[in-house]
């Protein structure tokens, strides 16, 4: 059995290179570890949201990991506050490894090419958790960086 569980792809269908399951992963399954390596000043195409109002560069494999509108992985939080990705459903040896870049980002302004992922319920551009309609919030419950729930919970307070 592979340790690690996964590896770089080449890049196909027009995207760039993505990163592939080398075994099965079980939903609830960590699929890959999310490692930090360092603050920057602001959001950016290769940034990560980390907090409210941080960002940070993910190392690894991690920034190699493509969006998918229909993930196969969600994200949870470790204790450096990295990402780590989870699996949402079965994933087999061989599959890409997916999440939805809203799970981790409040905002995203940083791909005006629209999205590829190709999924049968493709929003057609890549956007940030305030962008998403409210069922889609919900099916993604448990599987989203928490910072982004307290934004939604002061914005909902600042409406009453």
């Amino acid at each position: 059995m592979d340790p690690v569980g996964y590896e770089l792809c080449v890049p196909e269908g027009g995207k760039g290179g993505g990163v592939r399951a080398t075994r099965g992963f079980q939903a609830g399954e960590t699929v890959m570890v999310g490692v930090l390596e360092g603050e920057v000043a602001r959001n950016d195409s290769h940034a990560t949201q980390v907090s409210r109002t941080k960002w940070a560069r993910h190392g690894g494999l991690g920034p190699k990991v493509n969006h998918s509108c229909s993930p196969n992985c969600g994200v949870e939080l470790n204790d450096t506050g990295a990402c780590d990705f989870v699996a949402r459903k079965s994933i087999s040896k061989g599959d890409e490894i997916t999440f939805d870049y809203a799970m981790r980002n409040y905002s995203i302004e940083h791909f005006p090419n629209g999205c590829l992922c190709g999924a049968d319920i493709c929003r057609g551009s890549v956007t940030g958790w305030k962008d998403l309609p409210a069922e889609r919030k919900a099916a993604y419950s448990g599987q989203v960086a928490p910072y982004l729930l307290e934004i939604d919970r002061e914005l909902a307070g600042a409406l009453v």
